[in-house]
């Protein structure tokens, strides 16, 4: 395990096929990571999350960088549907696979569990299993084959030197997405010690994860639970604004940017808002 900058993380990401994105809807996705794979320059991705993702899924959807999406919703909660996704759907220039939760967790366990499929009549089927082409039959028995991906990006409020991290709340499909992926790369709001570490909580061990960048409000314009809550008011802006034609406009004033310009631009008085509803 390592501890290593954004610049290393483009790097790293610049071959990859496959990306897993971790949290859940505006909760503790991995945006400094996105938007370092943006900087990376990766095109035609395999993208799947958990179940439900959001801005961090759709800005690589509008700016190209997607083929096919596994991920059963992407949006912007309570401000609606997002954008990028929504064209990208309605064009056919994205290949969205057909898959509830249980398929696609279902493919995460598989690939955990290094087996060739993994039942679904345990957890639950419906009708999107018929003749859906994710799904495997063995023995009578509906499955689904295994997810495996390249990488895992990841965030959690804290992490420490070797690793291990801290969620505040649930870690949803976070340890599964790590275990289906042949590298893990976390982004923490702070590094701290491992004894801080072991007496918070450590949520993820270190062995699952590969490497660490040190990001403070990395998951802005999303929330970090327990540290600040999502920017609705960025997020309606960055709605309103693609919706207008302005999204590669949004991208070089948000995206192309390293970290520290991309938070020393946001408002401070809108940070300490942002902390303060977390609380």
């Amino acid at each position: 395990m390592s501890i290593i900058s954004l610049l290393d993380v483009e790097h790293r990401l610049r071959d990859v096929s496959s990306v897993a994105l971790g949290g859940m809807l505006l909760e503790n996705r991995p945006s400094s990571l996105v938007r370092a794979l943006l900087r990376a320059g990766t095109t035609d991705l395999f993208l799947c999350s958990a179940p439900a993702a959001s801005w961090d899924a759709d800005v690589l959807i509008g700016a190209g960088r997607v083929s096919t999406v596994r991920i059963p919703h992407i949006s912007l909660a309570s401000l609606g549907l997002a954008p990028q996704a929504r064209r990208a759907a309605e064009d056919g220039s994205v290949t969205f696979e057909d898959c509830d939760e249980a398929l696609l967790l279902g493919g995460y366990i598989a690939a955990d569990h290094n087996a060739a499929v993994q039942v679904l009549d345990n957890m639950g089927t419906n009708d999107l299993v018929d003749d859906n082409p994710l799904t495997v039959t063995s023995g009578g028995l509906t499955g689904v084959a295994p997810l495996r991906v390249d990488v895992a990006l990841l965030h959690a409020p804290l992490g420490d030197e070797n690793g291990n991290l801290v969620h505040f709340g649930s870690r949803w499909a976070d340890v599964l997405i790590a275990r289906a992926a042949r590298h893990v790369i976390v982004q923490v709001d702070r590094v701290i010690s491992t004894a801080e570490a072991a007496r918070l909580g450590v949520s993820i061990p270190g062995y699952l994860v590969d490497d660490v960048v040190e990001t403070p409000f990395g998951a802005h314009p999303l929330g970090s639970v327990g540290s600040y809550t999502a920017d609705l008011a960025h997020l309606r802006d960055y709605q309103e604004q693609t919706k207008a034609g302005g999204f590669s406009d949004y991208i070089a004033q948000h995206c192309d940017v390293d970290h520290d310009t991309y938070v020393a631009g946001l408002p401070a008085a809108r940070l300490r808002d942002l902390e303060r509803g977390a609380c």
